[in-house]
């Protein structure tokens, strides 16, 4: 198997910027939002022959697809809509972010990962993943694998369960501009309103979908369900900056689970030293996650990584800066500790 590096942060870290840079090495097989694309049954299944693994990977799933249908636009949904073979609504899961970055013909390299997997004898679903990430590198004449998804860290466990011998890059950000930014972003205002109709409803609308759900949910809540979304309200929903602090300390929380990994498996990379001075922090990733020529490659890249890009809390108002640092106290003391010097 080619070597298998994962990326882990939660979200909003950086990460897809790192993703992009890493595609711009011809060597290197960079699988942005492979896991993402799959949620919610990423690691749901047991055994699985090949055109069942095939069902998996490739069938639409209810929120991208009500996103992309519904008009909200979100920068990482990469598949050209107007001119590839799916209209919004339809759009295969592989498709909606992880394919279009690596190809100018998604739906091609699609019918290549269906022809090549549905030959597949029937095995336990991790090593079908992995069986695929190694033909897949083959076929892309790739000697490395890299995968990465917004807010991975949720899927952690899984990871050093069914992975055990791949190397994990922890991406981090300042948590309060992290905070910032999720609440500019339509998938983490979206996360925090679909927690709230859980609360009210008993399930999430986009994993149990019924007709019923809006009529059942307080008027603030009924423009978000997967029959009613509406892309201005979900612009303009009122939703307080703190609850994105909550969001972010909460997720560091499974930093817990890389306690012991030696050395050789885990790296620590910051995106704010990434963009202070990108390219000794990107040959360091490249070093670690066996990159051909790091350094060569971080210099090459180093000029797309924008100045500038942190500091996202720095507007805010005295009081709102001090909810917000409280908000996310739990999380920073968490990192803080985890990335102590022992």
């Amino acid at each position: 198997m080619a070597p298998l590096t994962i990326v882990l942060g939660t979200g909003r870290c950086g990460s897809t910027m790192l993703s992009d840079l890493v595609n711009e090495h011809p060597k290197v097989l960079s699988l942005s939002e492979f896991f993402a694309c799959l949620d919610p049954w990423v690691f749901t299944h047991g055994d699985v022959d090949g055109p069942e693994f095939w069902r998996l990977i490739s069938a639409p799933r209810l929120k991208p697809n009500t996103v992309m249908r519904r008009g909200v636009v979100v920068p990482e949904y990469r598949y050209p809509l107007g001119t590839g073979r799916y209209a919004a609504g339809d759009v295969p899961a592989l498709s909606v972010m992880t394919l279009p970055p690596l190809t100018d013909d998604p739906d091609a390299l699609l019918d290549s990962i269906r022809d090549e997997v549905t030959r597949w004898p029937r095995a336990p679903l991790p090593r079908h993943y992995a069986r695929l990430f190694t033909w897949w590198a083959a076929f892309l004449g790739r000697d490395v694998v890299i995968e990465r998804s917004g807010a991975s860290v949720r899927y952690l466990r899984d990871f050093l369960r069914h992975f055990p011998e791949a190397r994990f890059v922890h991406m981090y950000r300042h948590g309060p501009d992290c905070a910032v930014s999720m609440s500019r972003h339509p998938l983490f205002r979206l996360a925090v309103l679909i927690s709230d109709m859980r609360e009210e409803l008993g399930v999430d609308p986009f994993t149990a979908p019924d007709p019923s759900h809006a009529r059942r949910l307080p008027e603030r809540l009924r423009a978000f369900t997967p029959d009613t979304l509406d892309a201005s309200a979900l612009a303009g929903a009122d939703i307080p900056l703190e609850r994105f602090g909550t969001m972010w300390a909460h997720s560091t929380g499974a930093v817990r689970h890389l306690a012991g990994l030696p050395a050789e498996r885990l790296l620590h990379i910051s995106y704010d030293r990434i963009v202070a001075d990108p390219v000794p922090e990107l040959t360091r990733f490249g070093r670690f996650t066996g990159i051909p020529e790091p350094e060569a490659w971080a210099r090459r890249v180093a000029g797309r990584v924008a100045p500038g890009r942190t500091g996202a809390s720095g507007g805010l108002s005295a009081e709102q800066a001090e909810e917000l640092r409280r908000a996310c106290a739990p999380g920073t003391r968490r990192l803080a500790e985890f990335l102590a010097p022992s």
